[in-house]
C-alpha cells in the first residue's frame, strides 16, 4: 500500500513538474536589439490566436501538425514550425510529442523525412532541419535541458554535410535542383555557428551572394526557386506553387532577412529588405494591398490578380510586411509595420482542419501556422534565449499603439466663406455614426481648417474598424456596417451640384499635403451612384509636405493619374465597384463636386492628412482662378484681426477669423478623467483604444470628473475635439 501510495505520487509530482513554467513564460516581452518591435501588442490576443491554431491543426494523438488541410498526414515543416512556437508559448508537453514524431521518422539526430502518412516522402527539407535545429537550442533554455542542447548540436553536425554542399544550402539532403530563397535561415545559421562552430559563418556570406542573385531590382521580390546556373526564376519538382514567382515559399524569404536583423543587426538583411521596403510602401500602402502572390513574366514581377491569388493572408501581408521591422529611424516603415500588426491580429486559423477553405472559415495550415510566428517575432516573444545580450524587457503599453490626436491650432467654423486653402472654403468632417470603433478628430460635422502661425491647413486624424465580411447573406439582411472618416471639400454651398471640368479645362490637380497611414482621395462627382465607388488614389506618406500632381486624363471609369497596375480596373476603381455600372471618366468630368480624403484599410487602422493647397491645372500646367471653379472669392491673405465694423482701420488685407469657442483640457487625476473648461451643457464621450464608447455624457460643470472602470489610455471627446488621456 506504502508503495503504491509511493508510486502514486511519484506520477503526480511528475505530472506536475512537466506542467511547470519555463525559465521564460509566455509572454516573453522581450525588445529585439535592433529594429522595431511592437511594444503595444495584444497578448491576451496572440493566446487566443495560438489556441485556435492548436485547436484544429494539432493533433496530440499522433504528435502532429497536420498539413495539408486534412487529418492524414504532416510534413517536417509542420513539425518543426509547431516546436518553435510551442517553445515559446511555452507548452512542453506539446513540444515533446512534436519532436518525437520528429525523432521517430528519421530525425534521431538528423533530418526528419519530409513528408509522413497517407501520402508519404523519404529525405529531409532543409528549411525544416534548420528550425527544428533553432527550436532545440531555444527548448534547451526555456526548460533548462542539456539534452535538448546536446540533440541541437547533433542535428547542426549532420546538416553542415548533408543541407548544406559546397556553403550553398541544398533544398534536402537527397537533391540539389535549384535553390529557394526562403530556406536562407541566416539568424538560425548565426545561432549554429555562436552554438556549434564550424563553416556556418560562410554559408551566410554564400547566402546572401544567392539572395542578392536571385533579388529583383525593381521590386526586392525573390522566386520560390532560383536555377543555380543564373539565379533566374524557376519551377522544380518539389514547388508547392504550379506558378512562377513570389509566392508561398518565397513569401517566408523577408521573415528570415527581419529575424537576422532584430537579433543581430545583420546589415546584409537590412540592405536585403530595403529593396523591399522601398517598393512595398508606395506600391501597396498598407499590409492589407499586399496581395497573395506575385507572378513573374516577361522579366519583371505583378500581383497575381486570378481568384486564387487576390485575397489577403498572414503569408503574404506578414511575410512582406516584416521587411519593414528593420528600419526604426524610418517613420513610414514603423507605420507600415503597425498595419502589419492590424492584418495578423484580425485574420485566424480555422477552428477545424476538417472543411477547411470550405465551409470552414478561416487561414488554412501554412498562413495560420506563419500568423503566429510573425506575431510572435514582431511583438518581442520570440527572443534569442540563447544570447540575450541587448534584449530589453518591456511591458506592453496600449499607448504607444498608433492613434488619432487633435490638431494644433486655432480650429475654423464651419462653412465659413472667409476662410479657405487656396481659394476652396467649403470643408467639413465627417464618420460613420455606426458605433463600430470609428474615432476621429476634428468631430464629424466641424470644419477640419485649422489656423497655425498665420496659415490655414485642413487637418484630419482618424481611426476606423476593420471591415465587414461580405456575404449574400448578410448584405440581403443589411447587417453590413462598413467603417468611414475623412474630410471632405466641396465646390459650390449646395454640394449635391457639381462642376464643369472640361468647360475650364481641368487637366490635373495639385496637392500639397503630408500623410500618414492609408489615406486615399477620390473624386466626388453627381454620377457615382454609390457612395464610396468614387475613382480615387492612395496618396503618399510623407512627414513633411510634398506637392504632387494627378493627371485627371480620363482613363476607363476613373483618371489616369489614379491607375494602379495592380489594382483590379484601370482609373482607380476600388476592386469591389460593379465596372459596368460605374460612369466612365469623361463623365464624371463633367460634374464634379469636389475632393476627399479618407482612411480606407480592410483590416482597419489609423491615419493622418494635412493639406496645405490645393490647384487645378490647365494643358500647360497653369493654376486655374478657384474663383472660375467656386464662384466666391476667398481673401488671399489670411493673417492678422480686423477690429471690425466702426474701426478705423478698415485695410481690407485683414479679416477675422471666425473659429469655435478653446476647446477643454483633458487630464488624468488618480482614478478619473477630469475635463477642464468644456462648455456646460455640451455632450462628452469616452472611447478605448479599440474604438468603443465607455462612456457619455453631458457636461456639468466647468470642473467636469468621469470615472472610468479601468486603467488605461483613452480619447475624450469634448467641445468637438479627441483628446488622448492615460489613466495609471
Amino acid at each position: 500500500m506504502k508503495t503504491s501510495l509511493k508510486a502514486t505520487a511519484c506520477v503526480a509530482a511528475l505530472a506536475a513538474t512537466s506542467a511547470m513554467a519555463g525559465s521564460f513564460p509566455f509572454p516573453q516581452n522581450m525588445k529585439h536589439p535592433h529594429g522595431t518591435t511592437i511594444e503595444y501588442a495584444d497578448t491576451d490576443m496572440i493566446k487566443q490566436h495560438y489556441k485556435l491554431w492548436k485547436q484544429a491543426w494539432y493533433d496530440a494523438s499522433q504528435g502532429w501538425i497536420l498539413d495539408p488541410e486534412g487529418t492524414c498526414s504532416t510534413v517536417s515543416e509542420a513539425i518543426a514550425y509547431g516546436m518553435l512556437i510551442t517553445v515559446y508559448m511555452d507548452e512542453e508537453d506539446v513540444f515533446k510529442k512534436l519532436y518525437n514524431t520528429w525523432k521517430s521518422n528519421g530525425g534521431n539526430g538528423a533530418g526528419m523525412n519530409w513528408r509522413i502518412g497517407c501520402d508519404g516522402g523519404s529525405g529531409s527539407a532543409s528549411d525544416a532541419d534548420f528550425d527544428a535545429a533553432l527550436a532545440l537550442v531555444m527548448a534547451s533554455k526555456q526548460w533548462n535541458n542539456s539534452s535538448y542542447l546536446s540533440d541541437a548540436k547533433s542535428i547542426i553536425s549532420w546538416m553542415a554535410t548533408n543541407d548544406i554542399n559546397g556553403n550553398k544550402i541544398k533544398p534536402g539532403n537527397q537533391w540539389n535542383d535549384a535553390f529557394n530563397p526562403s530556406y536562407a535561415a541566416t539568424a538560425n545559421f548565426q545561432l549554429f555557428q555562436d552554438v556549434n562552430g564550424g563553416s556556418w559563418s560562410s554559408v551566410i556570406s554564400q547566402a546572401y551572394t544567392d539572395l542578392n542573385a536571385c533579388q529583383d531590382g525593381t521590386t526586392g521580390l525573390v522566386p520560390d526557386w532560383c536555377d543555380w546556373n543564373g539565379h533566374k526564376p524557376t519551377k522544380t519538382s518539389a514547388a508547392v506553387s504550379n506558378d512562377i514567382g513570389f509566392y508561398d515559399d518565397a513569401s517566408r524569404t523577408p521573415w528570415r532577412t527581419a529575424m537576422a536583423y532584430y537579433w543581430y543587426g545583420d546589415t546584409k538583411a537590412q540592405a536585403f529588405n530595403k529593396k523591399i521596403v522601398d517598393w512595398l510602401i508606395p506600391e501597396t500602402h498598407t499590409a492589407s494591398g499586399v496581395n497573395s502572390g506575385y507572378m513573374y513574366a516577361n522579366g519583371k514581377y505583378e500581383a497575381d490578380l486570378s481568384t486564387k491569388r487576390n485575397f489577403v493572408s498572414s503569408s503574404f501581408s506578414g511575410g512582406l510586411g516584416l521587411a519593414t521591422s528593420s528600419f526604426a529611424d524610418n517613420k513610414n516603415a514603423v507605420t507600415y509595420l503597425g498595419t502589419v500588426y492590424n492584418v495578423l491580429k484580425e485574420l485566424k486559423s480555422c477552428e477545424t482542419a476538417q472543411g477547411c477553405g470550405d465551409n470552414v472559415k478561416g487561414e488554412k495550415y501554412f498562413p495560420s501556422t506563419l500568423n503566429m510566428i510573425y506575431l510572435l517575432l514582431m511583438t518581442g516573444n520570440m527572443p534569442n534565449l540563447y544570447n540575450l545580450t541587448g534584449f530589453e524587457k518591456f511591458t506592453p503599453d496600449p499607448s504607444k499603439a498608433p492613434s488619432i490626436s487633435s490638431a494644433e491650432g486655432e480650429q475654423m467654423a464651419l462653412k465659413d466663406s472667409t476662410v479657405g486653402i487656396s481659394g476652396f472654403w467649403n470643408w467639413g468632417a465627417y464618420h460613420d455614426k455606426l458605433d463600430i470603433g470609428t474615432v476621429m478628430s476634428p468631430d464629424s460635422g466641424t470644419s477640419p481648417l485649422y489656423k497655425r502661425n498665420c496659415e490655414i491647413t485642413a487637418d484630419a486624424s482618424m481611426n476606423i474598424g476593420p471591415e465587414p465580411e461580405w456575404t449574400a447573406e448578410a448584405a440581403a439582411a443589411g447587417t453590413l456596417k462598413y467603417p468611414s472618416a475623412g474630410i471632405a471639400m466641396s465646390f459650390l454651398s449646395n454640394d449635391k451640384k457639381g462642376v464643369d471640368f472640361t468647360k475650364l479645362g481641368v487637366k490635373a490637380v495639385r496637392v500639397t499635403m503630408k500623410a500618414s497611414g492609408p489615406i486615399r482621395m477620390a473624386v466626388l462627382n453627381e454620377k457615382t451612384k454609390e457612395a464610396g465607388a468614387e475613382p480615387g488614389v492612395y496618396v503618399p506618406n510623407s512627414s513633411d509636405y510634398v506637392a504632387t500632381t494627378y493627371d485627371l486624363t480620363p482613363e476607363e471609369c476613373g483618371f489616369k493619374g489614379f491607375t494602379d497596375p495592380n489594382d483590379k480596373y484601370a482609373g482607380g476603381l476600388l476592386e469591389w465597384v460593379d465596372y459596368n455600372n460605374a460612369p466612365f471618366g469623361q463623365e464624371i468630368l463633367t460634374a464634379v463636386k469636389g475632393l476627399k480624403w479618407e482612411v480606407k484599410e480592410k483590416t482597419g487602422g489609423v491615419g493622418s492628412i494635412s493639406i496645405k493647397a490645393v490647384e487645378f491645372l490647365d494643358g500647360s500646367g497653369n493654376v486655374i482662378d478657384p474663383v472660375k471653379i467656386t464662384g466666391i472669392t476667398v481673401p488671399e491673405t489670411q493673417c492678422g484681426t480686423n477690429p471690425g465694423p466702426g474701426t478705423d482701420d478698415p485695410d481690407p488685407d485683414y479679416f477675422f477669423f471666425r473659429s469655435i469657442a478653446p476647446s477643454a483640457k483633458v487630464i488624468a487625476s488618480g482614478s478619473q478623467i477630469q475635463v477642464l473648461g468644456a462648455k456646460v451643457g455640451s455632450d462628452y464621450a469616452v472611447f478605448n483604444m479599440q474604438g468603443k464608447v465607455v462612456k457619455t455624457g453631458k457636461i456639468s460643470s466647468t470642473t467636469q470628473g468621469i470615472s472610468v472602470a479601468n486603467r488605461g489610455t483613452f480619447l475624450v471627446r469634448v467641445d468637438g475635439k479627441i483628446h488622448s488621456v492615460t489613466v495609471k
